[in-house]
C-alpha cells in the first residue's frame, strides 16, 4: 500500500512513530524503518499486532467505503472482512492491500464479505520497496 509520511511524532531505537496518509484517510503506526523522511511516499506492508474480540475492538460497519483514521492512540480502520479461518486469522481488504488480524471470538451472523471496522494500537509499517 502506498502511504506518505505526514509527520515523524517519534523516533525510537529500531521504529520511529509516524502519522501518515493514504486514499482512505490518516492514520497513527510505528515505521520500522530509522529513516523516515516527512512528506515522502512509501511502498508499506501493514502489520497489526492487536487481538481482536467483537464487540470491544471490532465491529460491523455501517459503511461500505474503506477508510483509516486516528483518535490519540488508536487507529480506526474501516475495510472489508473477506474471511476468516479456523484459527481466527482474519483478512481484511484495505484498497488492492489484504491485512491479516487475529480475531478471538466469533460472530455467527457475520455474511462474507462484510465491511467491519477495527479499533488498533499495534499497528506496523514494513517498507517494501527499500
Amino acid at each position: 500500500m502506498k502511504i506518505t509520511i505526514s509527520r515523524i511524532v517519534k523516533i525510537h531505537t529500531e521504529k520511529t512513530l509516524v502519522e501518515f496518509s493514504t486514499p482512505y484517510g490518516e492514520g497513527l503506526s510505528s515505521l520500522f524503518t530509522l529513516e523516515a523522511i516527512e512528506n515522502r511516499s512509501y511502498d508499506v506492508e501493514i502489520n497489526i499486532d492487536d487481538d481482536f474480540y467483537w464487540g470491544k475492538n471490532i465491529f460491523t460497519s455501517m459503511s461500505n467505503t474503506p477508510s483509516i483514521r486516528h483518535e490519540s492512540e488508536t487507529t480506526c480502520i474501516t475495510a472489508e472482512l473477506i474471511s476468516i479461518s479456523k484459527d481466527g486469522c482474519g483478512s481484511l481488504k484495505f484498497g488492492n492491500s489484504i491485512i491479516l488480524i487475529s480475531l478471538k471470538n466469533e460472530n455467527r451472523d457475520l455474511i462474507f464479505p462484510s465491511f467491519i471496522e477495527i479499533s488498533a494500537i499495534q499497528i506496523t509499517l514494513y517498507p517494501t520497496n527499500t
